[in-house]
């Protein structure tokens, strides 16, 4: 901003001379034009500054600490919505009523010992007006002790704490195996989700490996030799390179992503890149391995830091709408909705994906109140390198059954888990891990992908690090032989209570293919799939049909 000289001698000479007696100097008789810089050149002196600065009561001392950790700039309406105004005053009144001897304020207090000055700067929203330390004093008062200050305080611990770990690397992996088996369609949704250890990390990982470039985002395809490096590559490592991803992300708007939240057109306000900055900040101030209380987190924020993605501190500049009511939100009132939500999110969502949080309940409150920075192998300090990551589980092979169930360790070789993904039907995720299952038609889809059968029988030996059971090696010859040797099908059976309603059925133009083989008289087969059908075009006909399990109270 400004240095101390170039602020004195926009004072008037009054405020020059309260000054002086302040900092026990010499009263300036000279106009503030030529005052200043001899009243500068004093107060810069080390040793005055530290007689005044222990002369601070301690809510003043607490300002200075709060600019110097800003940097020495903090917006004027942060600054007085903590610590309170600076009564606006004339000569004439400040002569009266002497506030430099009672301020009000701490604000105040700086402000008639000229160690605060006020300058208003353009910012992306227009000007602002700013509270700042003279940038030739503010070396001096960085020297100034005071208590640390804390953003929040301890909790319990949780009785069930939620550990990601390498989750979003696992997640990001099933989804490159996903879009490998189906590309040209994004592979978010119901069917995807018990495969995914979070299910609502979806959207983001989607967007990080589109951001990386291991996924044509428009095609829906994974890049080849794109996706070998990230699944060949340490869990630590991929899990670094997908939180830098989301760090650095200029398209990923955690603010637009909280559901309770509406911006109108041109779009939204805020900067993403520099508000994650910021909060990171924060949550690497909490002592790691300490549970911590997340409203008593958010809390202190507000408290100290309100404005922290709102350039000048301006609350009424951004025209936000409460999805549920439409309402506008705007004012220092709406912070918790906007602020406070934004800092819940990032908490228990893409910081907890990526395993830079864990989180859980303490005592009575909901799910997501305490967490924690974990003390080691978490990436808020780059490290891709943890104790975690290197073993990449050299141990850790597939389980291959003779009945065709292959199960793949958490730990195991993403790689091949992906490879594997192309060859077998999806069975579910469990503590055990991944579980597959080799069936006639995972077999023909690997097949239209260009695996032939030998490249099957050689990816599932290496991974499980073992010939294949002999059942399981003449079932793959068999089929390499003959293809498929027969499905399961569901059915249901159709009884009627007059045979001729069934020989209607079977003669109807719409009915008569979705009526199977004749059991007998009164009835007849109905594949599954085919039933609801069945059921409209009967109804069409006069013909009404009791759904499976309806037969009624017992």
């Amino acid at each position: 901003m400004r240095r101390l000289q170039q602020i004195l001698q926009d004072l008037d000479s009054g405020h020059l001379r309260n000054i002086a007696d302040l900092w026990d100097l010499e009263a300036p008789t000279e106009a503030p034009a030529r005052a200043a810089a001899p009243l500068a050149s004093a107060m810069l002196e080390p040793d005055r500054v530290r007689e005044t600065t222990d002369a601070l009561r301690p809510q003043a001392l607490q300002v200075v600490r709060t600019l110097v950790e800003a940097g020495g700039v903090v917006p004027i309406a942060d600054l007085e919505r903590r610590f309170g105004p600076i009564r606006p005053m004339g000569p004439g009144r400040r002569d009266r009523e002497k506030p430099w001897r009672s301020p009000t304020s701490p604000l105040e207090d700086l402000w008639y010992r000229g160690l605060l000055g006020r300058a208003f700067s353009d910012t992306p929203l227009g000007p602002r007006e700013f509270g700042f330390l003279p940038t030739d004093l503010l070396p001096l008062l960085a020297a100034a002790p005071a208590a640390p200050v804390t953003l929040g305080a301890p909790a319990p611990a949780p009785t069930a704490p939620v550990r990601s770990g390498f989750a979003a690397v696992e997640d990001a992996t099933t989804i490159l195996a996903s879009l490998r088996r189906h590309p040209g369609k994004s592979p978010l949704g119901p069917r995807l989700n018990p495969y995914l250890i979070h299910p609502e990390s979806g959207e983001l990982l989607l967007h990080l490996l589109g951001r990386l470039r291991i996924v044509k985002l428009r095609a829906y395809e994974p890049d080849p030799d794109a996706a070998r490096r990230f699944l060949e590559s340490n869990r630590g490592r991929a899990r670094h390179a997908l939180f830098n991803a989301w760090n650095e992300s200029t398209t990923w708007n955690d603010l637009a992503h909280l559901e309770t939240l509406q911006a109108p057109r041109p779009g939204w306000p805020n900067d993403p890149v520099r508000t994650r900055e910021v909060i990171l900040g924060f949550v690497a101030s909490v002592p790691k391995g300490t549970w911590w209380s997340v409203d008593s987190f958010v809390a202190a924020i507000r408290e100290t830091h309100p404005g922290f993605q709102r350039p000048g501190g301006d609350f009424d500049a951004w025209y936000l709408r409460d999805r549920r009511t439409g309402a506008f939100l705007r004012g220092f009132e709406s912070w918790q909705v906007i602020e406070g939500e934004l800092l819940r999110s990032i908490l228990t969502g893409p910081l907890l994906w990526l395993g830079a949080t864990e989180v859980g309940q303490s005592g009575e409150a909901g799910a997501g109140s305490v967490f924690r920075v974990p003390v080691d192998g978490q990436p808020l300090e780059g490290d891709s390198t943890s104790s975690e990551a290197k073993g990449e589980a050299m141990g850790a092979k597939a389980v291959v059954q003779p009945d065709g169930r292959v199960t793949l360790p958490l730990a195991g070789s993403r790689a091949q888990r992906y490879q594997i993904s192309r060859v077998t039907t999806w069975v579910g995720r469990d503590a055990a891990g991944f579980r597959f299952l080799l069936t006639p038609s995972s077999l023909r889809q690997a097949a239209r992908q260009g695996l032939k059968h030998g490249q099957v029988v050689d990816l599932l030996e290496a991974a499980s690090r073992a010939p294949l059971p002999p059942p399981l090696a003449n079932a793959l010859d068999r089929w390499k032989r003959r293809g498929g040797e027969g499905k399961v099908e569901m059915t249901l059976l159709l009884r009627v209570e007059d045979p001729s309603v069934l020989d209607e059925l079977g003669h109807g133009r719409a009915t008569g293919r979705l009526v199977g083989d004749r059991l007998g008289p009164r009835e007849a087969r109905i594949r599954a799939k085919d039933w609801e059908r069945l059921r409209s075009e009967a109804a069409r006909m006069g013909i009404l049909l009791d759904p499976p399990g309806a037969e009624g109270p017992p």
